[in-house]
This record gives structure tokens, sequence and C-alpha cells, in this order.
């Protein structure tokens, strides 16, 4: 039976752990955070959500950037080896430099170094480390359910509100509760919540150059959800399952910490819930506009990589 779910105001679970955080809410020993919503009846309720049979991809190419969005991270290369009577190839990427989901090992509260459930960086590249919160959880759970896409950039072009989506614009709450009502869009627990910003329509806009510099700029800034305590409180309330957009970080970034923490620190090192970023939405979009309904089976299966920190989703639509 799971836990009843605590309160925002309750948290964190136990006297000295960090901001938001709700360590021990699915035991001690948890790795798996808010996928554990994900149970049997929600995924088969999630099933019935597929009508025509129609699928759509939301992985952009492994080289779809002409260089990561972070330039410490190597762009995707693509070795054929050929051989007498067949072929094999390899790959070396970094797993965040495309599509990816940002796994429990990524991003540590930052003033205490703690990821979920309280494991250090001792745990995960120390003498004695192993492989904690690692993203074969995520593998061998999947992440399968009921997704919902917000589409705020279509609402935000018809309401003519101006983005610059290489700075660090924030998308407030109020904004993502106006395109829910406009969508008909109610939440469920366990629902994946996908936010369409503009992100990557804007750079398919630039030219090569123009890319190949982006990540080069002093401050590496982008679109995205404004990390306040009322859209962290409303993340928890609705308890999704794991989030994802089409920009490169899902909250505005470098995050103002208007509330003195971003929302990575929080979703993934506090609660244990996954963070997609660079998906590719455009499809979605449109498919959801043609049939007029935003809901859809979501199927996510990440690499199998024991202690690795993050994956291409693998992630597909079906409707």
């Amino acid at each position: 039976m799971a836990p009843k779910r605590p309160s925002f105001d309750s948290l964190p679970l136990r006297a000295g752990d960090p901001k938001a955080s709700a360590w021990g809410l699915w035991g001690t020993d948890d790795e798996l955070g808010t996928l554990n919503l994900l149970t049997g009846d929600r995924i088969q309720s999630a099933s019935k959500l597929v009508l025509i049979g129609e699928t759509v991809p939301l992985n952009l190419p492994l080289d779809a950037f002409v260089k990561p969005m972070n330039p410490v991270r190597k762009p995707c290369c693509h070795n054929l080896i050929v051989k007498p009577a067949a072929n094999d190839d390899e790959l070396d990427i970094n797993t965040q430099g495309s599509s990816h989901w940002d796994g429990l090992r990524h991003y540590p509260y930052q003033d205490t170094h703690q990821y979920y459930n309280g494991v250090t960086q001792d745990d995960i590249s120390g003498k004695d480390s192993n492989s904690k919160i690692g993203i074969q959880n995520i593998a061998e759970r999947t992440i399968t359910g009921r997704g919902v896409l917000l589409d705020w950039y279509s609402w935000a072009e018809d309401n003519n509100i101006a983005i610059d989506h290489f700075a660090p614009h924030t998308i407030p709450l109020s904004q993502l509760l106006e395109v829910a009502t406009q969508q008909n869009v109610t939440f469920e627990p366990g629902d994946i919540l996908i936010i369409r910003t503009g992100w990557l329509l804007a750079y398919r806009k630039l030219s090569i150059d123009a890319r190949a510099a982006l990540p080069h700029r002093e401050v590496r800034s982008s679109c995205g959800v404004e990390a306040s305590e009322d859209a962290i409180r409303w993340h928890w309330d609705q308890q999704f399952a794991a989030v994802a957009s089409d920009t490169v970080a899902y909250e505005a970034w470098p995050s103002p910490k208007p509330w003195g923490v971003a929302m990575h620190e929080v979703f993934l090192s506090g609660w244990g819930m996954p963070i997609g970023e660079s998906f590719d939405l455009e499809g979605l979009a449109a498919k959801c506009r043609e049939l007029s309904r935003w809901t859809f089976m979501f199927v996510s299966v990440p690499l199998n990589v024991k202690g690795g920190v993050a994956s291409p989703p693998g992630a597909v639509a079906i409707f």
C-alpha cells in the first residue's frame, strides 16, 4: 500500500533534511522516488488512451546540436566498424548531449551536496562508491504512464507574449494554469508532465554559426518554468511522476532561485523525480492539436547503465 501523501508544508519530513525534501517517504533505501507513483493500475489506465495506434517519438537525434549545450560535454561520435562479411558500430556520447533524462545522480542540493535519500558524492565516486540511485533503476522500472502536454508556446503566441528563448525568461505558474484551463486538462497522480516552450523552434531558426556559439556564451541561459515556491508546491500537489520539456533545463536557467533552491535540487534530489530536457515536442504538439487531446500513453526506456547519471530517453507518445 502506498504511503499517504504528506502535505507540502510538512516537507522536509525529517528535521535536518534539505529544504522541501521527501526523504524516507518511500523508505530510507528507496531509489525510485516519484516513479513509485507509476503503479500497475495507473499504467493500465494510461493504456486506455491508445485509441488510434499512432506513435510520436520524442527523441532528438544524438547529434541534433551543432555542439552540446554545455561545452564540456562531448558531441556524439559514431564509428562504423567494417568486418569481413558484416558491420558493427560504436557510439561515444555524453548522455546529456541531446534529448535526455536527468537521473537522480545529476544535481545535488548545492549547500549540502546530498542527493536523493541522503546519498553523498563519496557514495557515487569515492573509494567505496556504489551504484545507488543510478539510472539503471529508471531503466528497469521504465517511465510508463499518462503523459500530459501543456503547449505553453502556442498559448504565448496567441497571447502576444514575447520571449527570448536564450535568456532566463521565466514561465510563471499562473500561465501554466491558464494553458491547462484552455486545453481543458486536469491532472492525475502519476502523470508525466511535458511542457513545450518553443526553445527547439528558436534554435532551429539560428544560423549554423550561431548554434555553434550558443554553448560558449558567458552565461548559458535559457527559458523555462519559474522555480517559485508556488510552482514547486504545485508540482508536489499534482503528484507528477516525472517532468520534461523542450528547453535545456526545464526550469529557467540559471535558476534565479526565488525560493532559495533550484527545481533541480528539489525535484531530483529532494523527491527523486526525473527531469527530461531537450525533448522534441514539435510533432507531439502537432498531433495533439490535430486530435484536440493533450493526454496520451507515454513510454520511456532509458539506457540500463549501472550507476549512470543520465540517459537518452527512448521516449514515445502513443495515441
